[in-house]
């Protein structure tokens, strides 16, 4: 029982008839996403990003001082045809989004390996042609590692700030 969880997070253990400032935190297996790959297909990810507390209305008791430090499953990055190998996330979308996967303060599955698949912004802009790319690459990496039936994925074209596609 993860005692501190926000109820974004609590949801996910919310038992039908069962009223949300009811629950004492969030419920889940130790063993949540272990054997699961998560490809998320995003802007990439900070792997040194600090736990964020700002705006919450209650004291969280940091552990991590890193959110993605000590995860059990592996962190592994895939780049799209022609693109640099830069891990990095400079808008922090796809950093927020893989917190709530693996994360262990805010994740649902903290035990998945996550597969990030970075796709460059231009202008807060994502080609379509990079977006189809993206999957592609996805699609080749499963066959790959035969993870047909043992993977996720995960794509947010619209987070915190509107995301358009160029077509």
């Amino acid at each position: 029982m993860q005692q501190d969880a926000l109820d974004d997070l609590k949801l996910f253990s919310q038992a039908r008839g069962t009223r949300l400032a009811e629950l004492p935190g969030y419920a889940c297996d130790s063993m949540a996403g272990r054997g699961i790959t998560v490809y998320v297909i995003d802007t990439g990810i900070n792997p040194n990003h600090p736990v964020s507390v700002d705006g919450l209305s209650r004291q969280i008791r940091l552990i991590h001082f890193q959110e993605f430090r000590n995860i059990p499953g592996s962190i592994n990055w895939l780049h799209l045809p022609g693109d640099p190998p830069i891990r990095n996330d400079v808008d922090g979308h796809g950093t927020c989004v893989t917190s709530k996967v693996v994360g262990p303060t805010y994740g649902v599955a903290k035990g998945a390996n996550i597969v990030v698949v970075k796709v460059n912004e231009v202008d807060e802009m994502v080609s379509i042609s990079d977006y189809i790319a993206a999957w592609g690459v996805v699609a080749r990496d499963m066959n790959g590692f035969d993870l047909w039936g043992k993977a996720v994925v995960i794509t947010t074209l619209v987070g915190e700030q509107p995301r358009s596609l160029i077509l």
